[in-house]
């Protein structure tokens, strides 16, 4: 059974291959769809800038006088103009760095959700291992199972056991096939998201090359000392971004000043007059040059006082708002540190254990190989031998994916 379950896994898999956590970050940041579409949002966002610091349109009219103005120089006949606003010097180039500094913040946007994405792969990545060494376990428990079944027959043989004990093994080789099976399930749930994030065919197979116990290791000896520091967070982009959205608010409060210039305009119409026929006076049919000088007056200034209120009440909620993210950046790191020495605590007293139990098992081997101890306790003893170094690995998992948590704030990537 379980070499017909290996055989279909390994027809199934159309690329095995080993990949280490590092390689597999690379490719993310080089192929994930979603952090592509953001870099290209924020890439639109600063074309913005360049549509504003240009000049007004230019206005150019015509019309035709269909009743004729009559002038001492003859008839008006048509009217062609253009006009050419200028707004306030500096505005221009204002509205341009205002729409720059609100584009910006998109960018942290960007690395706070890499951030976030390649959290998720180590999360994936960190389980997929854990995944594999807990198959190891199962996998040597069939050894195992195998030596006592070949004990307990050897005493059925010599008339000292009995054939119940073989079938107790043999359930107990079942019931470990079975959870094989779920832990090849579970590996191929996290290699779906792998692939989702990499941008990859969701059957796409993969190995998590990692020593587990050399990463748990490092990460034991740095938690220590992350905990009795207080770690500068003020580079993570989920907090840089407040301070990008400030300096637009800034920039925004620059511009609402200059908005309450005046703004000038200039123009020129020419008007083509007909030529009198009653009489000839002087410049008889003479056409007209008119050029103009506007100027718009913004009298309402209550709005442009309303204006930088909203904008330097904004600049206050986003401080509100960072302390806030900070704080539950902190808080999050202090829960994976709390949770990784509660994990640590518990891989030392169920390897004590294991170690404790192996020298147990080997005399309880011992004893009933000789007719001294009961099958029943034989087979309880290995099945806590089991247990204590699945739960061992469960701990080591647990560790890793808090280090994932703590990275998230610490890495800059």
């Amino acid at each position: 059974m379980r070499t017909l379950s290996l055989l279909f896994l390994t027809i199934l898999c159309t690329c095995v291959r080993a990949q280490s956590l590092d390689s597999l970050k690379a490719e993310l940041r080089r192929v994930n769809p979603e952090l592509r579409a953001l870099q290209l949002d924020y890439e639109a966002a600063m074309r913005i800038g360049g549509q504003l610091d240009q000049l007004p349109d230019l206005e150019i009219g015509a019309g035709v006088f269909v009743l004729p103005v009559e002038t001492r120089t003859g008839p008006q006949q048509f009217r062609v103009g253009a006009t050419q606003m200028l707004p306030w010097p500096g505005k221009l180039a204002a509205m341009a760095a205002t729409a720059n500094a609100r584009a910006r913040p998109l960018l942290e946007k960007v690395a706070a959700r890499q951030l976030m994405l390649i959290y998720q792969l180590e999360k994936a990545y960190f389980s997929l291992a854990g995944i594999d060494a807990r198959r190891a376990v199962l996998e040597e428990s069939l050894d195992l199972y195998a030596s006592l079944n070949r004990l307990a027959l050897s005493r059925v043989e010599s008339g000292k056991g009995s054939s119940v004990d073989v079938y107790q093994i043999q359930m107990q080789r079942q019931q470990v096939e079975r959870q094989l099976a779920e832990l090849r399930y579970l590996a191929q749930q996290e290699m779906v998201t792998i692939n989702e994030l990499l941008n990859r065919p969701a059957d796409t197979q993969a190995e998590a090359r990692l020593n587990i116990e050399d990463r748990v290791e490092e990460t034991l000896d740095f938690a220590p000392d992350l905990a009795n520091d207080d770690p500068d967070l003020s580079n993570h982009p989920g907090l840089r971004i407040y301070g990008l959205q400030q300096e637009a608010n800034r920039a925004a409060i620059e511009l609402t000043k200059l908005d309450q210039r005046p703004d000038f305009g200039i123009g020129l119409d020419y008007i083509a007059t007909g030529r009198r026929e009653d009489m000839n006076p002087l410049r008889n049919g003479r056409d007209v040059i008119l050029p103009r000088a506007m100027v718009t007056l913004p009298l309402s200034k209550g709005k442009f006082t309303a204006k930088r209120q909203e904008e330097e009440v904004r600049i206050l909620a986003l401080d509100a708002r960072r302390e806030s993210t900070e704080n539950q950046f902190r808080a999050e790191m202090r829960r994976a540190l709390n949770a990784i020495d509660n994990a640590a605590n518990e891989r030392y007293f169920l390897r004590e254990q294991t170690r404790v139990i192996n020298a147990t098992v080997a005399i309880a081997r011992s004893e009933f190989a000789n007719g001294k101890r009961a099958f029943d306790e034989l087979l309880r003893l290995e099945n806590q031998l089991i247990g204590y170094r699945t739960k061992a690995v469960m701990a080591e998992t647990t560790i890793l994916l808090q280090r994932a948590i703590i990275d998230r704030y610490l890495i800059n990537y």
